[in-house]
């Protein structure tokens, strides 16, 4: 423990723009200490230890790392936030679990089946805590949604639904990677795997999808949008979509929950149960997550959850254990639409 009180250190793995929203969260939290950037890019690592210095406290200097492995080895580093490209995750991650560090693990956790039962068996051994950016999980909306549910506030749920619309353009941080398949997976992989994952976790399992792909671009070397219909384990059914070709509208998340005495539709409840003579949806009084901007995700939460796991043993909204589950669905889509 320095003299600030912080007691684990942390080092970042990339220096792009979630990485610099991985430093703002790791410092906002006192038991945490920003210690050391690897990067690929040399002068961005710098660059991103430059723009937290002065936020770094705890009087030690951030320490920039060319090599992975050097970080790795460094004891002193507690917990290790993963945020290069999609396809570096799993091996990476993995790597983290060997060398005994915690891991915030930014999404998808893995772009095929492989990796991530390579990368859940480094979970499994190393006994190490971790975190998947699965942010919604941590989104107020998504927070309150869970909360009708669990009390049955609109009845047993037969139909899910969930879109993930993001229009990718030559301006995102990532688009020089993002739009070739080896790098980021596919569709579902990089971006819909949100939709994936919150149908697992507002509603359940999924046992059986059956998709369809297409394209409206030709930027990108894989099928950018997906529609996938979706049988859950208790019988009902839905819809998973994700489209990275809306270029002509503002980024959209969408919910729908149909249940036996009422329904949610993003932030729009009807429930009989609540409210026996509503007569319309009324309004959650939230905001929804309907941006694509990283500035926006609740990456402070997340990371408090982390923390909150080490040191008391709660569990993290996502971990590695689950995360695989979600990837494994959104891989599934993918297999069925090609």
């Amino acid at each position: 423990m320095d003299k600030e009180g912080r007691r684990y250190e942390v080092g970042i793995r990339g220096a792009g723009q979630v990485a610099s929203q991985h430093a703002a969260a790791i410092l906002a939290n006192p038991k945490l200490r920003l210690a050391a950037v690897c990067s690929r890019s040399r002068s961005s690592a710098e660059k991103l230890a430059v723009e937290w210095a002065s936020a770094a406290k705890g009087g030690t200097p951030i320490v920039i790392y060319d090599r992975y492995e050097d970080l790795l080895d460094d004891a002193s580093v507690d917990i290790v936030s993963e945020c290069m490209p999609n396809f570096l995750h799993a091996r990476e991650g993995a790597l983290a679990f060997e060398a005994g560090k915690h891991l915030i693990l930014e999404k998808p956790a893995g772009i095929a089946r492989e990796e991530l039962q390579f990368l859940r068996d480094a979970a499994r051994r190393s006994g190490r805590k971790s975190v998947v950016s699965f942010v919604l999980r941590w989104h107020p909306l998504i927070a309150n949604l869970k909360n009708l549910i669990s009390k049955a506030a609109i009845g047993d749920v037969y139909y899910a639904e969930f879109d993930y619309w993001h229009g990718i353009k030559p301006s995102f941080s990532s688009y020089g990677w993002i739009r070739r398949k080896e790098f980021a997976g596919g569709a579902m992989i990089t971006g819909g795997c949100h939709a994936a994952d919150l149908a697992r976790y507002l509603h359940g399992e999924v046992e059986e999808v059956f998709a369809y792909s297409t394209k409206a671009r030709d930027d990108f070397d894989y099928p950018t949008t997906m529609v996938a219909a979706t049988k859950f384990v208790d019988g009902s059914v839905g819809k998973l979509s994700v489209s990275l070709d809306g270029l002509g509208f503002p980024y959209q998340f969408n919910i729908d929950l149909l249940g036996t005495k009422g329904a949610l539709r993003d932030n729009r409840v009807y429930s009989k149960v609540l409210f026996p003579s509503q007569q319309d949806f009324a309004i959650l009084p939230c905001d929804t997550p309907n941006t694509g901007s990283v500035e926006h995700h609740p990456f402070k939460q997340e990371i408090d959850n982390l923390v909150d796991c080490i040191e008391g043993g709660n569990p993290v909204l996502s971990d590695v254990e689950d995360a695989c589950k979600s990837m494994e669905l959104a891989l599934a889509v993918t297999e069925s639409a090609a």
